[in-house]
Protein backbone atom coordinates (compact mmCIF):
# COMPACT_ATOMS: atom_id res chain seq x y z
CA UNK A 1 0.00 0.00 0.00
CA UNK A 2 1.43 3.45 -0.79
CA UNK A 3 0.86 6.82 0.78
CA UNK A 4 1.25 9.85 -0.59
CA UNK A 5 0.98 13.17 1.61
CA UNK A 6 0.95 16.72 0.13
CA UNK A 7 0.46 20.72 1.92
CA UNK A 8 -0.82 23.55 1.03
CA UNK A 9 -0.87 27.21 2.92
CA UNK A 10 -3.14 29.66 2.20
CA UNK A 11 -3.52 33.34 4.07
CA UNK A 12 -6.49 35.51 4.92
CA UNK A 13 -5.90 39.08 4.73
CA UNK A 14 -8.83 42.56 3.89
CA UNK A 15 -11.22 39.34 2.79
CA UNK A 16 -9.04 37.90 0.30
CA UNK A 17 -7.17 34.68 0.07
CA UNK A 18 -3.61 34.10 -1.03
CA UNK A 19 -1.77 31.08 -1.60
CA UNK A 20 1.27 31.47 0.45
CA UNK A 21 3.07 28.42 -1.55
CA UNK A 22 2.88 30.55 -5.16
CA UNK A 23 6.40 30.88 -6.35
CA UNK A 24 5.82 34.09 -8.28
CA UNK A 25 4.18 37.65 -7.77
CA UNK A 26 1.56 37.61 -9.96
CA UNK A 27 0.57 34.00 -8.71
CA UNK A 28 0.99 35.50 -4.96
CA UNK A 29 -1.73 38.67 -6.06
CA UNK A 30 -4.22 36.18 -7.45
CA UNK A 31 -7.25 36.34 -5.55
CA UNK A 32 -8.87 32.94 -5.25
CA UNK A 33 -12.34 31.83 -4.18
CA UNK A 34 -13.80 29.44 -1.98
CA UNK A 35 -16.31 26.88 -3.67
CA UNK A 36 -18.59 24.21 -2.12
CA UNK A 37 -17.79 20.58 -3.39
CA UNK A 38 -20.31 18.30 -3.96
CA UNK A 39 -20.43 16.17 -1.19
CA UNK A 40 -20.63 19.41 1.25
CA UNK A 41 -17.25 19.89 1.73
CA UNK A 42 -15.44 23.50 1.11
CA UNK A 43 -12.31 23.87 -1.16
CA UNK A 44 -10.25 26.51 -2.17
CA UNK A 45 -10.08 26.40 -6.06
CA UNK A 46 -6.29 26.79 -7.50
CA UNK A 47 -4.22 26.30 -4.30
CA UNK A 48 -0.83 24.70 -5.16
CA UNK A 49 -0.18 21.47 -3.16
CA UNK A 50 3.24 20.25 -3.73
CA UNK A 51 4.07 16.86 -2.33
CA UNK A 52 5.65 16.43 0.20
CA UNK A 53 8.42 12.79 1.52
CA UNK A 54 9.41 14.01 5.12
CA UNK A 55 8.75 16.26 8.15
CA UNK A 56 11.73 18.36 6.89
CA UNK A 57 9.97 18.63 3.63
CA UNK A 58 6.75 19.86 5.41
CA UNK A 59 8.77 22.29 7.58
CA UNK A 60 10.97 23.64 4.39
CA UNK A 61 7.36 24.37 2.81
CA UNK A 62 5.88 26.17 5.77
CA UNK A 63 8.90 28.50 6.39
CA UNK A 64 8.76 29.93 3.18
CA UNK A 65 5.28 30.05 2.90
CA UNK A 66 5.72 31.99 6.34
CA UNK A 67 7.87 34.31 4.35
CA UNK A 68 5.08 34.75 1.87
CA UNK A 69 2.77 36.56 4.79
CA UNK A 70 1.39 40.06 5.23
CA UNK A 71 3.40 41.63 8.28
CA UNK A 72 3.52 45.20 8.96
CA UNK A 73 5.16 46.92 12.28
CA UNK A 74 3.66 47.37 15.89
CA UNK A 75 5.03 48.63 18.81
CA UNK A 76 5.57 45.21 19.93
CA UNK A 77 6.66 43.71 17.05
CA UNK A 78 8.34 45.13 14.30
CA UNK A 79 6.93 41.71 12.23
CA UNK A 80 3.48 41.52 13.41
CA UNK A 81 1.46 39.59 11.33
CA UNK A 82 -1.41 41.07 9.40
CA UNK A 83 -3.40 38.28 8.27
CA UNK A 84 -4.63 34.64 9.42
CA UNK A 85 -2.45 32.04 8.05
CA UNK A 86 -3.70 28.07 7.60
CA UNK A 87 -1.81 24.90 6.90
CA UNK A 88 -3.79 22.21 5.16
CA UNK A 89 -2.21 18.45 4.85
CA UNK A 90 -3.82 15.99 2.41
CA UNK A 91 -3.36 12.14 2.15
CA UNK A 92 -3.49 10.72 -1.21
CA UNK A 93 -3.65 7.24 -1.29
CA UNK A 94 -2.75 5.95 -4.81
CA UNK A 95 -3.66 9.35 -6.45
CA UNK A 96 -7.03 9.23 -4.76
CA UNK A 97 -7.48 12.96 -2.38
CA UNK A 98 -8.95 11.84 0.98
CA UNK A 99 -11.02 14.94 2.12
CA UNK A 100 -13.45 14.98 5.19
CA UNK A 101 -14.64 12.45 7.49
CA UNK A 102 -12.55 9.06 6.74
CA UNK A 103 -12.60 7.25 9.75
CA UNK A 104 -12.91 6.04 13.59
CA UNK A 105 -10.44 4.48 15.03
CA UNK A 106 -11.88 4.56 18.46
CA UNK A 107 -15.07 3.00 17.81
CA UNK A 108 -13.54 0.34 15.50
CA UNK A 109 -11.50 -0.49 18.41
CA UNK A 110 -14.85 -0.39 20.52
CA UNK A 111 -15.88 -3.33 17.60
CA UNK A 112 -13.00 -5.23 18.27
CA UNK A 113 -12.94 -5.28 21.95
CA UNK A 114 -15.64 -3.57 24.05
CA UNK A 115 -13.81 -4.26 27.40
CA UNK A 116 -11.29 -1.74 27.07
CA UNK A 117 -13.61 0.49 29.45
CA UNK A 118 -12.26 -1.50 32.47
CA UNK A 119 -9.12 -2.77 31.16
CA UNK A 120 -7.17 -0.38 29.53
CA UNK A 121 -8.56 2.53 27.46
CA UNK A 122 -9.12 3.89 23.85
CA UNK A 123 -6.81 6.40 23.75
CA UNK A 124 -4.48 6.62 20.69
CA UNK A 125 -1.35 6.27 23.06
CA UNK A 126 -2.87 2.93 24.69
CA UNK A 127 -4.63 1.63 21.40
CA UNK A 128 -1.22 2.07 19.49
CA UNK A 129 0.78 0.11 22.70
CA UNK A 130 -1.34 -2.60 22.98
CA UNK A 131 0.22 -5.94 21.31
CA UNK A 132 -3.32 -7.85 21.38
CA UNK A 133 -4.23 -4.75 18.49
CA UNK A 134 -1.08 -3.96 16.63
CA UNK A 135 0.53 -7.39 16.63
CA UNK A 136 0.95 -8.81 13.41
CA UNK A 137 2.74 -12.42 15.16
CA UNK A 138 6.14 -11.02 12.93
CA UNK A 139 9.03 -10.09 15.96
CA UNK A 140 10.54 -7.72 13.33
CA UNK A 141 7.40 -6.12 12.55
CA UNK A 142 6.13 -5.85 15.62
CA UNK A 143 8.82 -3.78 17.08
CA UNK A 144 7.88 -1.05 14.93
CA UNK A 145 4.25 -1.48 14.66
CA UNK A 146 3.53 -1.52 18.76
CA UNK A 147 5.92 1.46 19.09
CA UNK A 148 2.48 3.14 20.19
CA UNK A 149 1.87 7.15 20.58
CA UNK A 150 4.28 9.28 22.71
CA UNK A 151 2.58 11.08 25.05
CA UNK A 152 2.87 14.66 25.04
CA UNK A 153 3.82 15.32 28.50
CA UNK A 154 6.79 12.83 27.43
CA UNK A 155 8.11 15.36 24.66
CA UNK A 156 7.10 19.04 26.07
CA UNK A 157 6.70 18.17 29.76
CA UNK A 158 8.99 20.14 32.12
CA UNK A 159 9.88 19.31 35.48
CA UNK A 160 8.22 21.75 37.93
CA UNK A 161 11.02 23.58 39.53
CA UNK A 162 10.71 23.44 43.70
CA UNK A 163 11.38 27.18 45.93
CA UNK A 164 14.80 26.65 46.05
CA UNK A 165 15.19 26.19 41.89
CA UNK A 166 15.32 22.17 42.18
CA UNK A 167 13.52 20.01 39.53
CA UNK A 168 10.65 18.55 41.67
CA UNK A 169 8.49 15.56 40.56
CA UNK A 170 5.46 16.76 38.97
CA UNK A 171 5.70 17.50 34.80
CA UNK A 172 3.92 20.30 33.58
CA UNK A 173 2.85 21.29 30.26
CA UNK A 174 2.63 24.53 28.52
CA UNK A 175 -0.87 25.83 27.09
CA UNK A 176 -0.59 24.12 22.90
CA UNK A 177 -0.27 27.77 21.20
CA UNK A 178 3.17 28.38 22.98
CA UNK A 179 4.16 24.93 22.18
CA UNK A 180 3.15 25.29 18.23
CA UNK A 181 4.60 28.71 18.16
CA UNK A 182 8.12 28.38 20.53
CA UNK A 183 8.99 24.65 19.79
CA UNK A 184 7.04 24.05 16.20
CA UNK A 185 9.62 21.82 14.97
CA UNK A 186 8.84 18.93 17.55
CA UNK A 187 5.26 20.01 17.17
CA UNK A 188 5.17 19.25 13.46
CA UNK A 189 7.11 16.12 14.50
CA UNK A 190 4.13 15.12 17.03
CA UNK A 191 1.53 15.74 15.16
CA UNK A 192 3.10 13.92 12.02
CA UNK A 193 4.10 10.51 14.20
CA UNK A 194 -0.17 11.23 15.52
CA UNK A 195 -1.01 10.61 11.92
CA UNK A 196 1.55 7.60 11.01
CA UNK A 197 0.66 6.35 14.11
CA UNK A 198 -3.64 6.60 13.50
CA UNK A 199 -3.17 4.99 10.11
CA UNK A 200 -0.92 2.36 11.38
CA UNK A 201 -3.97 1.74 13.98
CA UNK A 202 -6.92 1.98 11.68
CA UNK A 203 -5.33 -0.73 9.21
CA UNK A 204 -4.27 -2.96 12.06
CA UNK A 205 -8.22 -2.86 12.94
CA UNK A 206 -9.45 -3.26 9.97
CA UNK A 207 -7.66 -6.15 8.76
CA UNK A 208 -8.54 -7.50 12.21
CA UNK A 209 -12.41 -6.98 11.76
CA UNK A 210 -12.36 -8.44 8.88
CA UNK A 211 -11.91 -11.59 10.40
CA UNK A 212 -14.58 -10.95 12.62
CA UNK A 213 -18.54 -11.90 11.09
CA UNK A 214 -21.26 -9.90 11.35
CA UNK A 215 -24.36 -11.77 12.22
CA UNK A 216 -27.82 -10.54 11.90
CA UNK A 217 -30.82 -12.70 12.76
CA UNK A 218 -28.61 -15.90 12.85
CA UNK A 219 -27.55 -15.08 9.43
CA UNK A 220 -24.19 -13.53 8.10
CA UNK A 221 -24.14 -10.27 6.47
CA UNK A 222 -20.66 -9.85 6.37
CA UNK A 223 -17.82 -8.85 8.28
CA UNK A 224 -17.82 -6.21 11.08
CA UNK A 225 -15.88 -4.51 8.88
CA UNK A 226 -18.97 -4.45 6.76
CA UNK A 227 -21.04 -3.43 9.72
CA UNK A 228 -18.86 -0.43 10.57
CA UNK A 229 -18.86 1.19 6.82
CA UNK A 230 -23.03 0.24 6.70
CA UNK A 231 -23.85 1.65 9.74
CA UNK A 232 -21.08 3.20 12.00
CA UNK A 233 -18.80 5.17 9.76
CA UNK A 234 -22.35 7.02 7.89
CA UNK A 235 -23.36 8.26 11.80
CA UNK A 236 -20.13 9.30 12.25
CA UNK A 237 -20.23 11.68 9.16
CA UNK A 238 -23.24 12.99 10.42
CA UNK A 239 -21.69 13.81 13.66
CA UNK A 240 -18.94 15.65 11.92
CA UNK A 241 -21.25 17.23 9.56
CA UNK A 242 -23.24 18.55 12.70
CA UNK A 243 -20.30 19.49 14.49
CA UNK A 244 -19.31 21.82 10.97
CA UNK A 245 -22.53 23.41 10.45
CA UNK A 246 -24.54 23.07 13.76
CA UNK A 247 -27.88 21.91 15.37
CA UNK A 248 -30.45 24.05 16.02
CA UNK A 249 -31.53 23.77 20.01
CA UNK A 250 -34.84 25.26 21.43
CA UNK A 251 -33.43 26.28 24.95
CA UNK A 252 -36.94 26.87 26.27
CA UNK A 253 -37.72 23.14 25.67
CA UNK A 254 -34.26 22.32 27.37
CA UNK A 255 -35.22 24.37 30.23
CA UNK A 256 -38.56 22.55 30.96
CA UNK A 257 -36.63 19.63 30.12
CA UNK A 258 -34.48 20.32 32.89
CA UNK A 259 -37.37 21.08 35.59
CA UNK A 260 -39.12 17.49 34.69
CA UNK A 261 -35.68 15.71 34.72
CA UNK A 262 -34.73 17.32 38.37
CA UNK A 263 -37.77 16.34 39.56
CA UNK A 264 -37.89 13.05 38.39
CA UNK A 265 -34.14 12.59 40.02
CA UNK A 266 -35.50 13.42 43.30
CA UNK A 267 -38.10 11.14 43.70
CA UNK A 268 -35.98 7.83 42.60
CA UNK A 269 -33.09 9.20 44.72
CA UNK A 270 -35.83 9.64 48.02
CA UNK A 271 -36.78 6.13 46.40
CA UNK A 272 -33.84 4.60 47.50
CA UNK A 273 -33.18 6.75 50.74
CA UNK A 274 -36.53 5.31 52.33
CA UNK A 275 -35.06 1.87 50.88
CA UNK A 276 -31.85 1.88 52.40
CA UNK A 277 -33.23 3.70 55.64
CA UNK A 278 -35.14 0.50 56.71
CA UNK A 279 -31.82 -0.96 57.46
CA UNK A 280 -29.67 2.28 58.05
CA UNK A 281 -31.84 4.81 59.80
CA UNK A 282 -29.14 7.87 58.86
CA UNK A 283 -29.22 6.62 54.92
CA UNK A 284 -32.80 9.01 54.73
CA UNK A 285 -30.54 11.96 54.90
CA UNK A 286 -27.03 10.64 53.02
CA UNK A 287 -25.91 11.93 49.50
CA UNK A 288 -26.40 9.49 46.74
CA UNK A 289 -24.06 11.21 44.19
CA UNK A 290 -21.48 9.91 46.58
CA UNK A 291 -19.65 6.41 45.54
CA UNK A 292 -18.31 6.40 49.07
CA UNK A 293 -21.29 6.85 51.29
CA UNK A 294 -22.92 4.12 48.81
CA UNK A 295 -19.38 1.73 49.05
CA UNK A 296 -20.11 2.19 53.22
CA UNK A 297 -23.51 1.31 53.25
CA UNK A 298 -23.89 -1.22 50.10
CA UNK A 299 -20.37 -3.11 51.67
CA UNK A 300 -17.88 -0.96 54.01
CA UNK A 301 -13.82 -1.15 53.87
CA UNK A 302 -13.89 -4.93 54.71
CA UNK A 303 -15.52 -5.48 51.24
CA UNK A 304 -12.47 -4.12 49.86
CA UNK A 305 -10.59 -6.91 47.31
CA UNK A 306 -7.66 -8.16 49.26
CA UNK A 307 -8.47 -6.99 52.59
CA UNK A 308 -10.29 -10.21 54.10
CA UNK A 309 -6.74 -12.19 53.28
CA UNK A 310 -5.13 -10.01 55.64
CA UNK A 311 -7.64 -10.61 58.79
CA UNK A 312 -9.48 -7.89 59.05
CA UNK A 313 -12.72 -8.14 61.09
CA UNK A 314 -16.31 -8.68 58.56
CA UNK A 315 -19.03 -7.02 61.37
CA UNK A 316 -20.59 -4.14 59.82
CA UNK A 317 -18.48 -0.99 60.91
CA UNK A 318 -20.19 2.63 61.21
CA UNK A 319 -18.77 5.22 59.13
CA UNK A 320 -19.29 9.50 60.28
CA UNK A 321 -20.04 11.47 56.99
CA UNK A 322 -20.58 15.12 56.48
CA UNK A 323 -24.22 15.95 54.59
CA UNK A 324 -25.97 19.41 53.99
CA UNK A 325 -28.46 19.85 56.39
CA UNK A 326 -31.37 20.27 54.23
CA UNK A 327 -33.92 19.76 56.90
CA UNK A 328 -32.84 21.91 59.01
CA UNK A 329 -32.32 19.89 61.83
CA UNK A 330 -31.03 21.30 65.48
CA UNK A 331 -27.70 20.12 67.04
CA UNK A 332 -28.03 19.75 70.70
CA UNK A 333 -26.90 22.97 72.41
CA UNK A 334 -27.50 24.86 68.99
CA UNK A 335 -29.76 28.16 68.87
CA UNK A 336 -29.80 27.27 65.05
CA UNK A 337 -29.14 25.30 62.29
CA UNK A 338 -25.62 24.17 61.19
CA UNK A 339 -25.21 24.44 57.44
CA UNK A 340 -23.95 20.59 57.87
CA UNK A 341 -24.88 18.06 60.30
CA UNK A 342 -22.64 14.55 60.98
CA UNK A 343 -24.39 10.76 59.61
CA UNK A 344 -23.76 7.55 60.44
CA UNK A 345 -23.71 4.53 57.98
CA UNK A 346 -22.75 1.43 57.91
CA UNK A 347 -23.52 -1.84 55.68
CA UNK A 348 -26.77 -2.72 55.35
CA UNK A 349 -27.01 -6.65 54.30
CA UNK A 350 -23.99 -9.24 54.60
CA UNK A 351 -25.25 -11.35 52.04
CA UNK A 352 -24.68 -9.10 48.91
CA UNK A 353 -21.42 -10.16 47.28
CA UNK A 354 -19.83 -8.49 44.09
CA UNK A 355 -17.05 -9.99 41.42
CA UNK A 356 -16.60 -6.59 40.08
CA UNK A 357 -13.84 -4.45 41.24
CA UNK A 358 -12.36 -0.87 40.29
CA UNK A 359 -8.36 -1.23 39.60
CA UNK A 360 -7.92 -0.29 43.09
CA UNK A 361 -9.40 -2.66 44.84
CA UNK A 362 -13.39 -1.55 45.83
CA UNK A 363 -16.19 -2.94 44.58
CA UNK A 364 -17.29 -1.17 41.81
CA UNK A 365 -20.72 0.89 41.87
CA UNK A 366 -20.62 0.99 37.94
CA UNK A 367 -24.25 0.84 36.37
CA UNK A 368 -23.54 -2.79 35.12
CA UNK A 369 -22.49 -3.38 38.72
CA UNK A 370 -25.36 -2.32 40.30
CA UNK A 371 -27.80 -3.83 37.28
CA UNK A 372 -26.44 -7.26 38.59
CA UNK A 373 -28.24 -6.52 42.23
CA UNK A 374 -31.15 -4.44 40.78
CA UNK A 375 -31.97 -6.71 37.92
CA UNK A 376 -33.78 -6.02 34.67
CA UNK A 377 -36.58 -3.23 36.28
CA UNK A 378 -38.77 -1.32 33.50
CA UNK A 379 -38.04 2.61 34.75
CA UNK A 380 -41.62 3.09 34.57
CA UNK A 381 -41.82 0.04 36.77
CA UNK A 382 -39.61 2.38 39.36
CA UNK A 383 -41.88 5.42 39.24
CA UNK A 384 -45.19 3.21 39.74
CA UNK A 385 -44.13 1.15 42.65
CA UNK A 386 -42.70 4.74 44.32
CA UNK A 387 -45.93 5.19 44.43
CA UNK A 388 -46.82 2.89 47.02
CA UNK A 389 -45.10 5.01 49.94
CA UNK A 390 -48.04 7.75 49.24
CA UNK A 391 -50.98 7.56 51.91
CA UNK A 392 -53.37 6.01 49.73
CA UNK A 393 -51.14 2.98 49.67
CA UNK A 394 -50.49 2.78 53.63
CA UNK A 395 -52.85 0.62 56.04
CA UNK A 396 -52.18 0.05 59.61
CA UNK A 397 -50.18 -3.04 58.67
CA UNK A 398 -47.72 -1.39 56.56
CA UNK A 399 -47.54 -0.91 52.87
CA UNK A 400 -49.93 -3.01 50.89
CA UNK A 401 -49.22 -6.73 49.56
CA UNK A 402 -47.98 -7.72 46.77
CA UNK A 403 -52.19 -8.76 45.39
CA UNK A 404 -53.29 -5.07 46.74
CA UNK A 405 -50.15 -3.50 44.71
CA UNK A 406 -50.82 -5.08 41.65
CA UNK A 407 -54.39 -4.38 41.71
CA UNK A 408 -52.84 -0.65 41.21
CA UNK A 409 -51.12 -1.16 38.21
CA UNK A 410 -48.23 -2.89 39.15
CA UNK A 411 -47.41 -5.60 37.10
CA UNK A 412 -44.07 -7.95 38.83
CA UNK A 413 -44.06 -10.33 35.67
CA UNK A 414 -42.25 -7.42 33.81
CA UNK A 415 -39.46 -7.72 36.49
CA UNK A 416 -36.10 -9.96 36.84
CA UNK A 417 -34.69 -9.40 40.12
CA UNK A 418 -31.06 -9.33 40.45
CA UNK A 419 -28.72 -10.74 43.13
CA UNK A 420 -30.30 -8.37 45.69
CA UNK A 421 -33.68 -10.35 45.77
CA UNK A 422 -32.13 -13.38 47.30
CA UNK A 423 -29.05 -11.44 49.18
CA UNK A 424 -31.87 -9.50 51.29
CA UNK A 425 -34.03 -12.41 52.03
CA UNK A 426 -36.15 -12.68 49.53
CA UNK A 427 -40.17 -11.56 49.00
CA UNK A 428 -41.12 -8.48 49.81
CA UNK A 429 -37.86 -7.45 51.15
CA UNK A 430 -35.74 -8.72 48.48
CA UNK A 431 -38.01 -7.18 45.58
CA UNK A 432 -38.34 -3.47 47.48
CA UNK A 433 -33.82 -3.83 47.77
CA UNK A 434 -34.14 -4.77 44.45
CA UNK A 435 -36.06 -1.61 43.62
CA UNK A 436 -34.30 0.68 45.48
CA UNK A 437 -30.66 -0.34 43.61
CA UNK A 438 -32.68 0.08 40.55
CA UNK A 439 -33.98 3.61 41.45
CA UNK A 440 -30.35 4.54 42.32
CA UNK A 441 -28.96 3.66 38.85
CA UNK A 442 -32.00 5.74 37.58
CA UNK A 443 -30.40 8.60 39.30
CA UNK A 444 -26.85 8.36 38.34
CA UNK A 445 -28.03 7.89 34.22
CA UNK A 446 -30.98 11.05 35.41
CA UNK A 447 -27.63 13.42 36.64
CA UNK A 448 -25.52 12.35 33.88
CA UNK A 449 -28.60 13.29 30.88
CA UNK A 450 -28.43 16.60 32.74
CA UNK A 451 -25.08 17.12 33.08
CA UNK A 452 -23.65 16.30 30.24
CA UNK A 453 -26.30 17.35 27.68
CA UNK A 454 -29.36 19.29 29.26
CA UNK A 455 -27.54 21.91 30.93
CA UNK A 456 -24.30 22.08 28.06
CA UNK A 457 -26.66 22.43 25.14
CA UNK A 458 -28.57 25.75 27.20
CA UNK A 459 -25.14 27.37 27.17
CA UNK A 460 -24.17 29.70 24.32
Amino acid sequence: MRYEFYVSMLEVYNEKIRDLLADSPDQLSKRLDIKQASDGTQDVLDLLEPQVGSIDDVWEILTNGGRNRSVGSTNANELSSRSHSFDSHIIGNNGIKLAGFHVDTMHLARLFDSSRTTDGDYSLEALTSDPKIMSQGNSVDDVELISGKMSMKSIFGKKKLKKDGTEGKIITLRPVDVLQREERRSWIRYSALDAVNTLKLFNRLKEKLMHVPWFLKGSIQGTMYDFYEKCWRPFGVLLVKMESEGILVDKVHLSKIENLAVGDKQIVADKFRRGASKYCEDAKYMNVGSNTEIRQLLFDDTSRRGRNEMNFESKPLSKLFKVLNTEKIFEEGKKAPLKYRTIHLHKICEGLQTDMYTTSGFPSLSADALKVFAGNIPSNQIYRIDNACNDEYVTEEGIMDDHKLSDTGTDYEDCSYGTSFEAFGGGNKGREACEAIAALCETSAIDSLITNFIIPLQVN
